[in-house]
């Protein structure tokens, strides 16, 4: 796999729940918890490969990459919500 591919994915993982975060602040704490938890879950998750047959006409690499995208996506719009409570735009 060339590391076009990781970079774009990851990037994109990473900015889009900022983007989600500024645009729409953030939502219920146990909900961000909860992200981080299935973040991690998955993470965790041993290797897939050989084991479901629907996986088998996908490549290894597609596999890899949108479990990260996922762990990425989850673990950043849990982490980062602390950094976008509040309401944008009114002034105390």
């Amino acid at each position: 796999m060339k590391l076009g591919w990781p970079v774009v994915v990851f990037g994109i993982a990473f900015l889009l729940p900022l983007a989600l975060l500024y645009w729409h602040r953030a939502k219920a704490w146990y909900l961000h918890v909860i992200s981080v938890l299935l973040a991690v879950g998955i993470a965790v998750i041993p290797d897939p490969k050989g084991k479901l047959p629907m996986l088998a006409s996908v490549g290894e690499n597609t596999v890899y990459l949108t479990i990260g995208f996922v762990c990425v996506f989850l673990g950043v719009w849990g982490l980062a919500a602390p950094l976008f409570r509040g309401t944008r735009g009114r002034r105390a």
